[in-house]
């Protein structure tokens, strides 16, 4: 990659220029897992993968914080190639494994914590996978939801089946979602112990203490769209305040949890982040920040070529394309 730097570098600055008329990246990431899962989905970024991609991002791009990074595209002294780094959730990989990455190559990145799974939680989609992970069956009677007699052989068929509870029960109002996964878990996996996925309490003070940026992700993760109001400034405000109470201070950019606008959530929410003192919020709708964007639905963008040229290839085409990304409107 080092003898082709110089050119994608002289390729970015046009592609992703500075100043006045600045063009930011964010890319999202979720799970590091060290070795490739036969269970998560087949676009994952394990260890490996996500130490290929900091190299190369190292090399070609600059990496800056995503709070200076909106401050200098407010103020229009972005750097050409500017690029921010963002973890959902709180994985636990993410502090054993994926920083250690960043800090080698001297990269900072966000971290948007679901306060309500860490230390020993489990988000629902880790539940059905790791239900199906323990499971010693070989096939599971699944007509409580709709999906019948499912075979659960082998990783394959555990990874399809996986693929079908989830879409079942993602958008199933909170509490019902959470029985389901219950219930799953107990046919699946009886007796079995859940597996420590999330990070620590002290995990998260040390990311902030080593300059990373801690960001607001909802205490339980819910589909802001599938509840009330009330329901999720509820929820926003306590993973805001457990999270103000392990670094300091209140976070002050938030990242909608799975963040399709419309779908997953409104302008209402947005109105939302902004009565409660967010100065900026990210969405998973695809393209590059600009100054004329919403700061509270920013999109961002996911990385998943292992070729490092194809890579950054993906990333100067986002930045090229992806200039006015679908948002959330007022229904005023």
């Amino acid at each position: 990659m080092t003898v082709v730097a110089p050119l994608f570098r002289t390729a970015g600055r046009f592609v992703s220029p500075g100043g006045a008329k600045g063009k930011l990246t964010i890319l999202t990431y979720h799970r590091v897992p060290p070795d490739i899962d036969p269970l998560l989905s087949s676009d994952q970024v394990d260890a490996r993968k996500f130490a290929s991609h900091m190299a190369v991002i190292a090399e070609c791009f600059n990496v800056l914080s995503l709070p200076e990074a909106l401050e200098r595209l407010e103020r229009g002294t972005l750097p050409s190639r500017a690029l921010s780094i963002t973890f959902d959730d709180g994985y636990r990989d993410n502090y054993t494994m994926a920083l250690p990455i960043l800090q080698r190559h001297g990269l900072v990145a966000t971290f948007f914590v679901c306060s309500g799974y860490l230390n020993d939680g489990l988000m629902f989609n880790d539940v059905i996978i790791e239900s199906l992970r323990a499971c010693q069956s070989p096939q599971l009677d699944l007509s409580w939801l709709g999906l019948g007699l499912q075979p659960v052989h082998d990783m394959v068929s555990k990874r399809e089946c996986a693929e079908k509870i989830l879409t079942s029960v993602k958008y199933m109002p909170f509490l019902e979602r959470e029985r389901a996964c219950t219930r799953l878990w107990e046919t699946a996996a009886p007796g079995k112990e859940r597996p420590l996925l999330m990070m620590t309490d002290d995990q998260i003070r040390q990311l902030a203490a080593q300059g990373m940026t801690i960001g607001g992700h909802t205490h339980t993760h819910p589909i802001l769209n599938r509840i009330d109001l009330a329901s999720a400034r509820q929820d926003i405000v306590h993973n805001r305040d457990l999270l103000a109470d392990l670094i300091g201070h209140k976070p002050l950019i938030f990242a909608y949890p799975n963040g399709r606008p419309v779908r997953d959530y409104g302008h209402e929410h947005v109105q939302l982040l902004m009565e409660l003192g967010y100065q900026a919020a990210v969405s998973t709708a695809w393209g590059v920040a600009t100054r004329s964007c919403d700061h509270y639905q920013l999109p961002r963008f996911s990385p998943w070529d292992n070729n490092p040229k194809r890579l950054v290839l993906q990333l100067l085409r986002n930045a090229l394309t992806g200039q006015d990304p679908l948002t959330a409107k007022s229904a005023g």
